[in-house]
């Protein structure tokens, strides 16, 4: 494991040099665009393979990853991509376009909406607005992917639970499943089972929030709020194991790392289970239709 963290390292602080020809290097791209639901204009930074393949290929499609907190996790998710796509020969993953979603007010956009209903207009912006906008404008396979953390990690859960057919494919790292008394963890509780996930996949990633001193084997029996964050989270694992409705569901807890230091391996391994069939791509049957051009 501290192999792939110092590849990726070495990787990222290249991204970040200068070439000795003075031009910067450049892994992407920003871009604004208008969301009548939200009233707002919009940044995304965006990577398409073409930037970094030493062998472009114009007529090529590929599969999206859409990010929360898109500025704090751009660089390192294409770190991980582009290291596991094309550095080396590597396919272990596929080439993929990463759409980051720079934020303008987090709380409005990651809250889910109170009535349950009415989704939280940054739904509709996602669903109406952002995906059909990149679709039009980049060569995008049907494959979706959406990555979250924290705050952002409970958007990725409301939208599975509530719209799965709007993603393909789910991260959700140290998804705050404790917000409003649980009040969201209660309702994918709730709703979850009736849904048809139809193979979609799903990761959770979960740190080690424990308060000092406490053990994993003391977690069950605690009540104290210090650990609602964590217990929360298990408690949402808990239920997935037993009810996956069609969902392809895998998870991991990390010891050693804390709320903000495990995105990136979530990411890492959160991608490698949803493509985990991607190593037999040299056997064209073992891939779905639209990962094999």
């Amino acid at each position: 494991m501290k192999t792939i963290f110092i590849t990726l390292s070495l990787l990222l602080f290249s991204f970040c040099l200068k070439a000795q020809n003075g031009q910067n290097i450049s892994i992407g791209k920003k871009e604004v665009i208008t969301s009548k639901a939200l009233n707002e204009n919009r940044t995304l930074w965006i990577y398409t393979p073409n930037i970094t393949s030493q062998q472009p290929n114009p007529d090529k499609l590929y599969p999206v990853l859409y990010l929360l907190d898109g500025s704090a996790h751009f660089y390192s998710t294409v770190g991980i991509i582009q290291q596991h796509s094309q550095a080396n020969g590597n396919g272990t993953l596929p080439e993929m376009i990463v759409v980051a979603i720079e934020n303008t007010n987090r709380i409005r956009d990651f809250v889910p909406s109170n009535d349950l209903d009415n989704p939280n207009p940054f739904i509709e912006f996602l669903s109406s607005e952002l995906i059909p906008h990149i679709d039009k404008n980049y060569k995008t396979e049907p494959y979706k992917m959406l990555v979250g953390h924290s705050l952002g990690g409970l958007t990725v859960i409301d939208i599975l639970t509530n719209f799965p057919e709007l993603f393909n494919a789910h991260i959700a790292i140290e998804p705050s499943m404790w917000y409003d008394n649980e009040k969201y963890l209660t309702n994918t509780i709730t709703k979850l089972p009736k849904q048809n996930m139809n193979g979609n996949r799903l990761f959770i990633g979960t740190a080690n929030t424990l308060p000092k001193g406490m053990e994993l084997s003391q977690l069950k029996n605690d009540k104290s709020f210090e650990t609602q964050h964590i217990r929360s989270i298990f408690k949402l694992d808990e239920f997935l194991k037993a009810n996956t409705n069609g969902l392809i569901y895998g998870s991991n807890y990390y010891e050693n790392e804390t709320h903000n230091t495990v995105p990136l391996i979530s990411e890492y391994d959160g991608l490698r289970f949803i493509f985990d069939f991607y190593l037999l791509k040299t056997l064209r049957t073992q891939l779905p239709q639209s990962l094999q051009n």
